[in-house]
């Protein structure tokens, strides 16, 4: 009777393990897009877009909870889930049964949204969740109409039916061709998604129409966006966009998107995405020379600071094929910013978590020379370093200290990068003197001594950024520092003569001369600004 009082739904079958799916946490609301409407726009694992609510259905489909759904099961199925549910059917008239399928002892799988079933059913199921049961009551243009379905269902009949939801699978049409269906086998965690270029870790297991195994792949690294699977890899790389961490999938190819003429009844890859290596710039300059790959999540948020005391495991060291000469496995302990490590270590151990397990790869090898690891004059176009972050002090922050504190880690940290810049470690310079730069971009909650104070230890700060930034060939930010003093002291001799530097650098030559003029006028045997002023005539001519 099921297939006369739903129409023309597929064949009953069990359900099956596989096609519970468990509730996962919401994504964090920061890394959730707004659309045009304000609505979430969740992904396709989650609540579909369009899938109707309760309070959104026509007239003629009345629901009635009975049982509510555990409130940790909050998602609906979207069009094209495959859904799996218990039902009893009634006349509204009299109330007779006239199909059910706890009757037969068997639940009823469909399709959601695709017109296998009556429209109320389509429109109704689409609103519930997980282990919810809900009544329906159907007028007839939401079940059979004017024509019925004789013998148990007359012409113009309303319905009842009590369904249950025991569960879906998620099914995508991932390009919208029905050439590639992506099911979902079992559900993972977290929130992130590989993107283009992100490097994963998965299991990927090629099958025939008949069963036979193509290609099987297990822990394989892979990048967004190479050619490593060949002629499926479009199908899988719009699948793995779409996963989380844990994740399985089954996708269903046409020969198009698998492997043609050579499998012309196409073929059916499972998809097993285990780890989803982010990989950043962590360099201080953001060009590239050292490049983090997390191989390990860390916990929760926190990421060492400024002064925060570190152990960091540093397990292996290669060029990035064979392990180089002389390294020792070690376990340093450091205070991050100190320049205790070498650069490469300094700018990656700020930007991971405790318990994160991680590659740094430093295209300078010069950035990993590192002493306490035996790596010393390498000769190597590259550093590899594999690392775990043990654990860390979190250090005070900023905010949380009183003015006198503040001033006095202002100062120390002023000293630190001056002593850096002394051994030429311009990169680990700079950030202390942005570090405090930055703590003290706004003062006037401060007491009027310490405000006066705080002033000129910014000022000393930019000028020494513009010291090194001239040094980096940087001359657009050490003119943006320079300027940031003469804002404050715009008779500043130090601010002027280094702003005329960063000119000259330019190829600014006129403004070159004019604050060689200033600095002169204010100090006449300053012999470095006069000298400055000829290079810059000579160069204007």
């Amino acid at each position: 009777v099921v297939a006369l009082a739903l129409s023309c739904a597929r064949e009953v079958r069990p359900a099956s393990s596989t096609l519970s799916m468990s509730d996962d946490e919401m994504p964090p609301a920061g890394d959730m897009d707004m659309g045009m409407d304000g609505m979430s726009d969740f992904d396709d694992d989650g609540m579909g877009a369009g899938v109707p609510e309760a309070t959104s259905l026509p007239e003629g489909v009345q629901k009635e909870i009975v049982r509510e759904a555990e409130s940790v099961n909050w998602k609906t199925p979207k069009s094209g889930d495959e859904v799996t549910v218990h039902y009893v059917g009634t006349l509204a008239s009299d109330g007779s049964e006239f199909d059910s399928s706890r009757g037969r002892g068997q639940p009823f799988v469909f399709t959601l949204g695709k017109g296998q079933v009556i429209k109320g059913w389509d429109l109704g199921v689409a609103t519930m969740k997980k282990g919810e049961v809900a009544k329906f009551t159907l007028a007839p243009e939401f079940a059979y109409g004017e024509s019925g379905s004789p013998p148990k269902i007359p012409a113009n009949a309303s319905l009842i039916f009590e369904v249950e939801l025991i569960s879906w699978a998620s099914k995508d049409d991932l390009f919208g061709d029905e050439g590639v269906i992506k099911t979902m086998v079992k559900e993972g965690s977290g929130w992130k998604h590989p993107r283009m270029g992100d490097e994963v870790l998965v299991d990927v297991r090629s099958l025939s129409a008949g069963g036979s195994v193509i290609e099987e792949r297990a822990g394989f690294e892979y990048t967004l966006g190479s050619e490593a699977l060949g002629p499926i890899g479009k199908a899988c790389e719009k699948a793995l966009s779409g996963m989380k961490k844990g994740e399985e999938c089954e996708i269903k190819c046409s020969k198009d998107y698998a492997y043609g003429e050579e499998h012309p009844e196409g073929a059916s890859v499972t998809l097993v995405l285990h780890e989803i290596f982010e990989t950043k710039d962590v360099s201080f300059g953001k060009d590239g020379s050292v490049m983090k790959k997390q191989v390990r999540e860390g916990e929760g948020w926190d990421t060492p600071k400024e002064c925060s005391k570190v152990k960091l495991v540093v397990e292996a060291a290669t060029d990035g094929t064979a392990a180089l000469d002389g390294f020792k496995a070690a376990v340093l302990e450091f205070t991050a910013g100190e320049g205790e490590v070498c650069d490469a270590l300094e700018c990656a151990v700020v930007e991971m978590k405790k318990g994160e397990k991680a590659v740094i790869t430093a295209s300078l090898a010069a950035l990993a020379f590192e002493e306490k690891l035996g790596l010393t004059g390498v000769k190597a176009e590259r550093v590899v370093l594999s690392v775990l972050l043990e654990d860390f002090e979190k250090a005070k922050d900023t905010w949380s200290m009183s003015e006198e504190e503040k001033l006095a880690w202002g100062t120390a940290r002023k000293e630190r990068g001056s002593s850096l810049l002394k051994a030429g470690r311009l990169g680990m310079a700079l950030q202390r003197y942005k570090k405090v730069i930055d703590a003290f971009g706004y003062v006037d909650n401060m007491g009027e001594e310490n405000k006066q104070k705080a002033k000129a230890l910014k000022l000393a700060c930019e000028l020494n950024r513009a010291a090194v930034c001239l040094k980096l060939k940087d001359y657009g930010e050490a003119k943006a520092a320079c300027n940031s003093v003469l804002k404050e002291e715009s008779r500043n001799a130090k601010a002027l003569y280094r702003r005329a530097q960063a000119e000259l650098g330019l190829k600014n030559f006129m403004e070159c001369i004019g604050d060689c003029k200033k600095v002169v006028e204010m100090e006449a045997q300053n012999r470095e600004a006069r000298d400055l002023f000829k290079q810059a005539q000579a160069a204007q001519k």
